[in-house]
């Protein structure tokens, strides 16, 4: 067990969104590895937030970074903006965190309905299940509870599979969900307290390094102030090649393992290893920002 307390995670998920730990079992493992800090990111959530305040009370050497990461619209790949040290209780994100949760209550049982069509019996009552049993709420159901359920009706072996066949994108059950334009999903964050960051660069899956720095630049004229560097899906081009952006950019360096639990077996939290350093250079981004939720 690490005691130095030298490490961050300020990007992990709880069962409020597709972890597969509560917020308050996320505390404790946090505290049991001597992290210094960890923020919890729920998918367009902050509904794990109260929890992970009561629960982080209990660990004073531990700092809880209120955040929530969302989907914003990027063709092409994958874009996540990382709320840290929101105001979950402030209007505009509260907004847009709604219109995010509305657009998914129209999406799941559209997927369900697709999957039937195929021949694959599945009740959406069935996928809500799954997704209480584990801990969260009909409010937000992903494709990962999605593919739960087809695991325990026997359609799939196992939740790759059930991606491979039916859910991924390009899959003949697939449905992409309501994303907002960056400059709303940034404008909502800053509005709310909170410093944007954009989250695992490489998942933009842009086409070489300039065009990176061109989106990147792009996002910054709306108010990005952040860059995941440290991430467990980038290697170490990569992660020294962020470190480089931010550093001519002049952008704070933010970092975390994208943690899931069950979901994600082979990322565990507080990898990579992020210095505790990243988040004070944060904090300077925005001094009003609400880092620290413990008492």
């Amino acid at each position: 067990m690490t005691t130095d307390r030298r490490f961050i995670d300020l990007h992990t998920h709880t069962t409020a969104s597709d972890g597969s730990l509560t917020p308050t079992e996320l505390m404790a493992l946090a505290d049991k590895i001597g992290l210094s800090a960890i923020a919890v990111t729920d998918h367009d959530t902050t509904g794990g937030l109260a929890e992970a305040r009561t629960a982080a009370a209990n660990y004073p050497e531990l700092t809880l970074v209120m955040g929530t990461e969302v989907s914003a619209n990027f063709p092409g790949g994958t874009m996540h903006i990382l709320g840290l040290g929101v105001d979950e209780t402030a209007a505009p994100v509260a907004a847009l965190l709604e219109t995010l949760a509305e657009g998914r209550r129209q999406r799941n049982p559209r997927i369900v309905a697709k999957l039937n069509a195929l021949g694959l019996e599945l009740t959406f009552d069935e996928v809500v299940a799954i997704a209480e049993a584990a801990g969260g709420t009909a409010e937000i159901i992903s494709r990962n509870h999605l593919a739960e359920a087809l695991v325990a009706r026997g359609h799939v072996k196992n939740r790759q599979e059930a991606f491979d066949k039916y859910l991924a994108s390009g899959g003949p059950a697939y449905m992409d969900r309501t994303r907002l334009e960056p400059k709303d999903t940034i404008e909502a964050i800053r509005d709310s307290g909170g410093v944007a960051v954009l989250a695992h660069p490489n998942q933009l899956k842009c086409n070489n390094d300039a065009h990176l720095e061109q989106v990147v630049r792009m996002l910054m004229d709306y108010g990005l102030e952040g860059l995941e560097a440290y991430h467990s899906g980038c290697d170490d081009r990569q992660m020294r090649m962020y470190l480089d952006l931010a550093k001519r950019l002049d952008l704070c360096v933010t970092g975390g393992s994208d943690f899931h639990g069950q979901g994600k077996p082979d990322v565990e939290l507080g990898r990579p290893r992020v210095p505790a350093v990243t988040i004070t250079d944060a904090i300077a981004v925005n001094s009003a920002a609400p880092w620290s939720a413990t008492p």
